[in-house]
């Protein structure tokens, strides 16, 4: 490598490999500062002699900790990479006091988080002035600093100092400027051993490192850190003061629930042992809100006292002078009057346009139907008089129309202002995932949604939109970069992002595809083992199958798994590049996501148990395409395995982590707020369960519509034409020019929550001779002694089965579905039903 042209030798070149080591940050904050610098997982990968996967396994949570010379390389590039970040934004603010990013978790200041993502780790005022780099010395006498260092230890143990209140500093004892932090009651700025390793001085002196040359790094063109975000302003003398609302509010910042089980024991060990402990839900930080957002993501417009009156998520009213359409969308977007929208998700992305919910009321007021006439399409025809009025005022709507969920935009000076509508009469919060909002005040509803728009992203149409959207707006696409050739920022793919529409194998695609349709014209004329066929599994055993022993049990209980598809998007690598095609004999590789063309007929499983292969639990009959978790599974289970033919992906990524985290993290909060921690042993969970649904309406809706997004969200990754609707077989729809529209990706996802399932369903066979007597989706039934599902999870020796299914409140771990009688399980498996997708319905229960 040429340090000289190869910005990987260049920072290797500069970086000290003698010293302590410095400690590892968390995960979030290695991921921060390689991607503030500008690193790539290849270019980190390459410097540490490593593949860009097992950068991956670094950065994941939890993370896989890199050990021996590569772990103390790996730690010293991420400290590297601190201080130069750090040093470049003292650069561009030589008199602004900057913080160093720490390399150990420190809680972020509220207003910062917003735009760094990651917390300041060090309170510590950089004294290198800001044309020195790491390990530079300016000539000079050092100030003695011997008496003021006597009466301190020479470095601050971790967790040794607090913070004083947010905004609030004090003289440092040692240098005089301002600190927020307080070491033995005394204001002062920490100094850490890993500080030293680095070469940083403690304050009020000099750097002690030898001198390096300074080289160009990424960390020259990085962008500088972002100071505190100022206060609020007050509102201009022409906005109206807004009027709290008397309504029933469900709270902003932390939601409660009236309901809660009686009884809360904790699991054993929680209070001294750490093998045993599991916390509460981490509720997301609450984010400073920029000024153009003091009024929240959303407000919904009713009428009250005769007046349209604008519902703001924090209880507050505002009265809305519009009557037309357009007026609308003029005063939701301008600042003088209203703040609506909310930030970025992500530093490539943009802020979230501002969303208008109109209730009946307010429908009525503009001049729209309540009802829509055309029930076929779902909106205003494009002659109608009110789409012509918004049109003539400049406005535009989307190619989608005017329909229950309208985006009415502008553009001004190069960008492009945008306004989301939605009409409650016209259902656009469908019944199924947001209950009967309709019985909602508009100041509940208010409030409700802007929990989401908190906890998830601001809706941006049904759920699986919305679902949808939010990948990627967790992982943009393209990003603003510096063209050289043009002298101006140009947009830039981002790597291991869905940047490119590509075509699905024809393995993938549906069968009403273009790919497919050229070669089978006819519908359903294509073979099935031509299809790939990775769905949930339903299945149920025969009745001849049936044990004695289980037929002599008392009761059956059925076993859900929470949420398990998100789960499935744990770590999991997806492709995020073309399909290549392998013709001839290809070698497995469980690394690489796509399709593989196999048979796994001759590999022999219990009867009793269904087949992992195949949705319908059936062993296969045949060759078949199958998705790269199905075949992992089949080498784990000891098969061998030859593909005669692969379609697969070589660039790819955890494209869903971050989807994964931001929903999972969100409905931990919700759960919590109603009384089901992550703490609960398994009888009160199993307690807390049976009475959440009694809690708040407005958090159980909401617990809904998190789960409702994370599955509806995963089915828009194979969005299938509407064939009512002009559309003939074969020809394209539009959404296969969306970037998202994977069907690979979702095959991925069931094809992991499938075999994750049928994984725990084995561990439970081998270890306690039990066996499911249904499958549906994520829901499995065993036969037991009693009601009770505990007995299920445990083995011969009383202890929780290694491997096996776990009650909790996690993605992945799972609920009491219900429980009825043997009987009435006898009754119904004797005609194939699947009690599975019964078991809660005690209507079913026959009478002799």
């Amino acid at each position: 490598m040429d340090p000289a042209t190869d910005p990987v030798a260049a920072v290797l070149e500069r970086i000290p490999l003698d010293g302590p080591v410095p400690p590892l940050p968390d995960p979030a904050e290695r991921v921060r500062l390689r991607e503030k610098f500008g690193w790539t997982v290849t270019q980190m990968g390459k410097a540490n002699g490593v593949r860009r996967e097992t950068v991956w396994t670094w950065e994941s949570d939890p993370p896989r900790t890199p050990r021996g010379e590569k772990g103390q390389l790996y730690a010293r590039i991420l400290a590297y990479f601190a201080h130069e970040l750090a040093r470049a934004a003292v650069a561009s603010n030589p008199t602004a006091p900057v913080a160093v990013p720490e390399v150990a978790p420190v809680p972020q200041p509220a207003a910062a988080a917003e735009e760094a993502h990651t917390p300041p780790l060090f309170d510590f005022d950089i004294e290198d002035p800001p044309e020195l780099a790491w390990g530079d010395t300016e000539q000079g006498p050092a100030p003695d600093t011997t008496a003021a260092e006597a009466e301190y230890p020479e470095y601050d143990e971790p967790g040794s100092w607090t913070h004083l209140p947010e905004d609030v500093t004090r003289p440092c004892v040692r240098c005089g400027k301002p600190t927020s932090c307080l070491v033995a009651g005394q204001p002062r700025h920490i100094y850490l051993q890993a500080m030293a390793a680095m070469g940083m001085p403690r304050c009020g002196t000099q750097p002690t490192a030898p001198a390096a040359p300074v080289l160009p790094t990424a960390a020259e063109t990085a962008a500088p850190v972002p100071a505190a975000v100022a206060p609020a302003p007050t509102p201009p003398a022409d906005v109206a003061p807004p009027v709290a609302a008397p309504a029933r509010a469900l709270p902003a910042a932390a939601p409660t629930s009236p309901v809660r089980p009686p009884v809360v024991p904790r699991r054993p060990g929680t209070a001294t042992s750490s093998a045993f402990r599991r916390k509460t839900a981490k509720k997301p930080a609450v984010k400073a809100v920029a000024p153009e957002h003091a009024d929240g993501p959303l407000a919904v417009l009713d009428i009250t006292d005769g007046a349209l009156t604008a519902h703001l998520v924090d209880g507050r009213t505002m009265p809305c002078p519009a009557k037309t359409l357009q007026a609308l969308a003029a005063w939701a977007l301008d600042k003088k009057k209203i703040r609506l929208g909310a930030a970025k998700l992500h530093d490539n992305g943009f802020d979230q346009d501002p969303l208008i919910i109109l209730t009946e009321g307010a429908v009525a007021h503009f001049g729209l139907p309540t009802n829509l006439a055309d029930q076929e399409e779902l909106r205003l025809p494009a002659d109608d008089k009110i789409v012509k009025n918004i049109t003539k005022a400049g406005w535009e709507l989307t190619k989608s129309g005017f329909g229950p969920w309208a985006r009415i935009f502008k553009r001004l000076d190069g960008k492009r202002h945008c306004v989301q509508l939605a009409l409650v009469p016209w259902g656009a919060l469908e019944i199924r995932a947001w209950g009967k909002v309709g019985g909602l005040s508009a100041g509940e509803l208010a409030r409700m949604l802007g929990t989401y728009a908190r906890l998830v992203i601001t809706p941006r149409g049904t759920l699986a939109v919305t679902g949808e959207q939010l990948m990627t707006s967790l992982r943009p696409p393209t990003k603003a970069e510096w063209s050289t050739d043009e002298g101006r920022y140009v947009s830039a793919k981002v790597p291991h992002t869905l940047h490119t529409v590509v075509d699905p194998a024809p393995c993938e695609a549906p069968d009403e595809h273009p790919v497919v349709a050229a070669d089978y014209p006819e519908e359903g004329s294509r073979p099935a083992s031509e299809a790939l066929d990775e769905e949930a599994c339903i299945w149920v055993r025969p009745a001849e199958l049936i044990t004695d022993d289980e037929r002599a049990r008392t009761h059956v209980a059925a076993l859900d798994v929470q949420v398990a598809f998100l789960a499935a998007c744990r770590r999991l690598h997806v492709g995020t590049g073309p399909a290549i095609h392998y013709p001839r004999n290809p070698s497995f590789d469980p690394e690489l996501p796509g399709s593989w063309f196999l048979d796994l007929s001759h590999i022999e499983t219990d009867p009793r148990l269904p087949s992992p292969f195949t949705s319908s639990g059936e062993r296969p009959e045949g060759p078949g395409w199958y998705a790269t978790p199905t075949v992992a599974y089949a080498v784990e289970l000891g098969a061998e395995v030859r593909p005669m033919e692969a379609w697969v992906r070589e660039t790819h990524s955890p494209y869903l982590q971050p989807w994964y985290e931001t929903l999972r993290d969100a409905y931990l909060t919700v759960m919590a707020d109603l009384g089901v921690t992550k703490d609960l042993d398994d009888e009160a969970f199993i307690a807390a369960m049976a009475l959440y649904k009694d809690g708040d309406p407005v958090l159980v809706t909401l617990a809904n519509a998190i789960k409702a997004t994370a599955k509806s969200g995963i089915g828009k990754l194979r969005q299938r034409p509407n064939m009512g609707v002009d559309h003939v077989f074969g020809d394209p729809w539009p959404a296969l020019r969306r970037l998202t529209w994977r069907p690979d990706i979702r095959a991925m996802i069931l094809s992991k929550a499938r075999t994750n399932m049928h994984r725990k369903m084995q561990s439970l066979a081998t270890t306690a001779n039990r066996y499911p007597l249904a499958v549906n989706n994520d829901c499995v039934v065993y036969a037991i002694d009693g009601p009770s599902p505990l007995p299920v999870l445990l083995g011969p020796d009383g202890q929780p089965i290694r491997g096996g299914f776990r009650f909790g409140v996690n993605p992945g771990s799972v609920k009491h579905q219900g429980s009825q009688t043997i009987a009435w399980a006898l009754d119904l498996l004797a005609d194939g039903v699947n009690i599975a997708n019964e078991i809660k319905d005690a209507s079913l229960v026959r009478v002799a």
